[in-house]
């Protein structure tokens, strides 16, 4: 037995070995439909995948694929894990724990500040993941289209003076386009993104057999979004506009033309315009939390949450001291500056009142919803939860 890294000769063997281990969970066409950006015809899979080798056959194995959040000029770099795959006759041999634990030593020495997947949370947790973010659905019905969706655009027409509602399309985003090029340059101005490619962005948004739509307003380009289509409900999993304003008149025109029996919207916490209106007209809305991670440099991890989430929507000046696996944190922002520092933590240097906290416990609270279940004083007011968020399509 052996643990490798695997080159793109292995590509084929790979898709093979995973396709065969999911079966009916991932057809019609296996991985390279559920993930093209990865396992496509022209996505090269080389180095992203870890294998237990027994001579020479492919016994287990899983996905390892850069992932990085940006805001500013600050980037945290990731790693997305996926793809954990054991054939049926090696399990019970702890090779599935021998590839999380080859990762979690690879990606510290590579300097990845975390990790993130999906699946059951005791199956990962041994190794330090965690569920966290938080995540907002918002389902309408045909009611809310019909008496929520129609009153708010034209309630929105007649305040602004306008006669007549814009004419709204959706088209398919075809690759190599100029119109996936705009819709790249628009994800990429907003103020916290995760990091993709422009010339495979079509093809990126298409994980989970999500359609990327191109809109157009008046023939115009105006944003694009990604419709995801399951058990036949429609949810658009990400909508991003070159005029918000045009927000209302676009989830009227998608109602109309692609889900008029109602769909669902997913929404990050921050996004607080959209959620706004949606509050107002949805069915219901559910808040819960996303995909489980493991933070290996928390310090990191934490500098740039609190950086990101002074850009979004500003922070209280304050302070917060606590403990966590023997380190002394300090967490501060002061004229605007955000800091965070560590040190030792020595019992000597500990003062009274400051909290040692379980790491998975911290971590859950500092970017899950228990911070609002469960409320501390000891966090400056509207500091928790930070923004996490990993968009769908940028999931493995």
């Amino acid at each position: 037995m052996e643990v490798i890294r695997a080159g793109a000769e292995w590509k084929e063997r790979i898709l093979r070995f995973a396709d065969e281990v999911f079966g009916e969970d991932v057809q019609p066409g296996g991985f390279a439909a559920l993930i093209p950006d990865v396992y496509g015809p022209e996505a090269p899979c080389d180095g992203n995948h870890f294998l237990v080798l027994e001579e020479g056959r492919i016994r287990a194995l899983l996905l390892t694929e850069p992932i990085s959040f940006i805001s500013g000029d600050e980037v945290l770099k990731g790693i997305g894990v996926g793809t954990v795959s054991v054939a049926e006759d090696a399990r019970g041999k702890g090779y599935m724990q021998l590839l999380l634990k080859t990762v979690r030593e690879w990606m510290e020495k590579e300097g990845y500040a975390f990790a993130v997947l999906g699946g059951q949370r005791q199956r990962y947790a041994y190794w330090g993941y965690e569920p966290m973010e938080m995540r907002i659905s918002m389902d309408l019905d045909a009611g809310n289209g019909k008496h929520g969706l129609v009153r708010a655009c034209s309630d929105g027409r007649e305040s602004d003076g306008q006669e007549a509602a814009p004419s709204i399309s959706f088209g398919e985003m075809e690759e190599g386009s100029e119109e996936e090029r705009l819709a790249f340059e628009l994800f990429e101005r907003l103020p916290l993104h995760t990091l993709r490619k422009k010339e495979t962005f079509a093809r990126h948004l298409k994980a989970g057999r999500c359609i990327p739509f191109t809109i157009w307003e008046n023939g115009r380009f105006a944003g694009y979004l990604c419709d995801s289509i399951r058990s036949g409900k429609h949810k658009i999993m990400e909508l991003e506009l070159v005029d918000m304003e045009l927000y209302p008149e676009v989830l009227l025109a998608f109602w109309k033309q692609r889900a008029p029996e109602g769909f669902s919207v997913g929404l990050a916490p921050y996004r607080t315009q959209e959620f706004a209106f949606l509050e107002k007209i949805c069915r219901r809305y559910v808040l819960g939390t996303g995909y489980q991670y493991y933070m290996a440099d928390l310090p990191a991890v934490l500098s740039f949450f609190l950086q990101a989430k002074q850009r979004l929507t500003g922070l209280s000046e304050g302070k917060w001291t606590f403990r966590t696996e023997g380190r002394l944190y300090c967490c501060s922002v002061r004229n605007g500056n955000v800091q965070v520092t560590v040190d030792p933590g020595k019992e000597e240097k500990c003062q009274e009142g400051i909290r040692e906290w379980e790491k998975g416990e911290l971590v859950r609270f500092l970017f899950g919803p228990s911070s609002a279940v469960l409320p501390t004083l000891e966090t400056p007011a509207g500091w928790l939860p930070l923004p996490l968020y990993l968009p769908e399509a940028d999931s493995v």
